[in-house]
């Protein structure tokens, strides 16, 4: 099995609404199974990166505080994180409309900083839902080198190892 330089992970947080907005069909479990934190944790992620490697880890603002503790479990130190802003109407929340969801970038053992000169934010118009913007994965190959691993994935692209239930995977977690 390869060992990974880089890790892209977008999981399907535990989000407990099931029914949301006005058809009442809109919550994450009813578009894609979701995994309960433990579960997600538990993913034998430090097995397949070498000694050196960057995780690209995306949360919700809801889950955050659960995504840091994602990142540390999986063995990795947080850095930076990157802002997507999403270009749309209102956006979904019950305390306020999320328009924003977060990329945090962590670290394992010894990684020289890229010195990106593109900025932590990016807008770009929102896709469907959960669907994460194609500028992210060229910012991702711009300053990385592979091989490059997705967890979580639900297409295939090139240049990139692929673990997912939508997609036949390049490995078995």
């Amino acid at each position: 099995m390869n060992k990974y330089n880089i890790i892209y992970a977008d999981p399907p947080w535990p989000y407990k609404n099931k029914r949301t907005g006005g058809s009442m069909s809109s919550g994450a479990s009813d578009k894609y199974s979701i995994m309960i934190l433990k579960d997600i944790i538990d993913l034998p992620v430090q097995s397949l990166t070498g000694r050196d490697a960057v995780l690209f880890l995306w949360s919700t603002v809801p889950f955050l505080h659960e995504a840091f503790h994602v990142m540390e479990a999986w063995g990795y130190t947080y850095k930076t994180t990157i802002f997507w802003r999403k270009i749309m109407s209102l956006g979904m929340g019950f305390w306020f409309r999320g328009q924003v969801e977060v990329c945090l970038f962590g670290i394992k053992g010894k990684v020289p900083a890229f010195r990106c000169q593109q900025a932590n934010f990016m807008q770009v118009k929102a896709l469907k839902h959960s669907q994460k913007p194609e500028e992210m994965y060229r910012l991702i190959e711009s300053v990385t080198e592979e091989p490059r691993m997705e967890l979580f994935a639900r297409k295939r692209r090139p240049g990139w190892d692929a673990w997912g239930n939508e997609i036949e995977s390049d490995i078995e977690l």
